[in-house]
């Protein structure tokens, strides 16, 4: 079998599957496959596949048309310009979560040194494969993050990433807020599961390979802000922040969680023009 006849049948066995996007994920499983990129792909598009490659092919089409997500199956994701690994252990970063990072990044910019000299001190909350605390680490390495999460299996892979990377993060176990009592905060951030129960099987085929427990977020998805916006008074600091990724028709009540406690909130927009990130400052 040639190149470009490997790339049609794969597309057409995606496409009877509904998969989006078939062509596009055949490209890169079969570029995966062989070692080449996309380009190199149609360069030698009359290149035969060996016995091997063919099965190997045959085998990430199958995975996939089950509705393994594309980044399992290929083992990484890019991320604020960052190569992340991923596996079923962690979510998969997604494109709309840079709008956070970069929410933190702005605070870089015009950030003011303590008068002790001390560096802000950040926390990542549901860290997940690590992505938001890598990234933050990596634009802002003065600052000292720490990253959290209630499963050891994430907890590992975001350790792999960081040590992938060459960023120093500090990695902590436990539930939601437990690893951070006890001391102030500067920025605070996360990504919290925040899907409400009855919405979760509605989601997409590819959604119930990723941890069930990343995505949910209570009855109405809510339970992790309110859990935040109850404990932010003895977790922040006096000019401390709270920078945290909502589902796009939750910007009233998790803004009405954090206004009730006196903080000033904006809502941002993802790159569908939908409420993506909710930010809070203290006056």
């Amino acid at each position: 079998m040639r190149i470009v006849d490997a790339l049609l049948w794969g597309e057409q066995e995606l496409k009877l599957a509904q998969v989006e996007n078939p062509r596009w994920d055949a490209d890169l499983l079969l570029g995966y496959i062989l070692k080449l990129r996309r380009e190199q792909l149609y360069l030698g598009r009359d290149q035969l596949l060996a016995p091997d490659q063919e099965v190997a092919f045959a085998q990430v089409i199958e995975r996939r048309v089950k509705r393994e997500p594309l980044q399992y199956i290929l083992r990484h994701q890019e991320f604020m310009g960052l190569d992340f690994y991923v596996d079923k252990r962690v979510l998969i970063p997604r494109a709309d979560s840079e709008i956070l990072v970069e929410k933190v990044l702005e605070l870089k910019r015009a950030w003011s040194p303590t008068k002790d000299g001390s560096p802000p001190a950040i926390v990542d909350l549901c860290t997940g494969s690590g992505a938001l605390a890598i990234s933050v680490a990596h634009y802002w390495p003065e600052a000292r993050v720490v990253g959290t999460d209630l499963s050891p299996n994430a907890l590992a892979v975001a350790r792999l990433n960081s040590e992938r990377l060459g960023v120093r993060v500090e990695w902590r176990e436990g539930d939601f807020l437990a690893p951070i009592r006890g001391q102030s905060w500067d920025i605070i951030i996360s990504n919290p599961p925040y899907i409400a129960e009855g919405e979760y099987t509605e989601l997409a085929p590819e959604i119930a390979e990723e941890p069930r427990m990343a995505f949910l977020g209570g009855v109405d998805g809510l339970d992790f802000y309110r859990e935040l916006a109850r404990e932010a008074p003895a977790l922040l600091k006096a000019s401390g922040r709270i920078i945290v990724e909502i589902g796009w028709q939750q910007s009233v009540p998790v803004t009405r969680f954090l206004q009730e406690l006196g903080l000033t909130t904006e809502v941002f927009q993802d790159l569908g023009g939908r409420d993506r990130v909710v930010f809070a400052r203290c006056e």
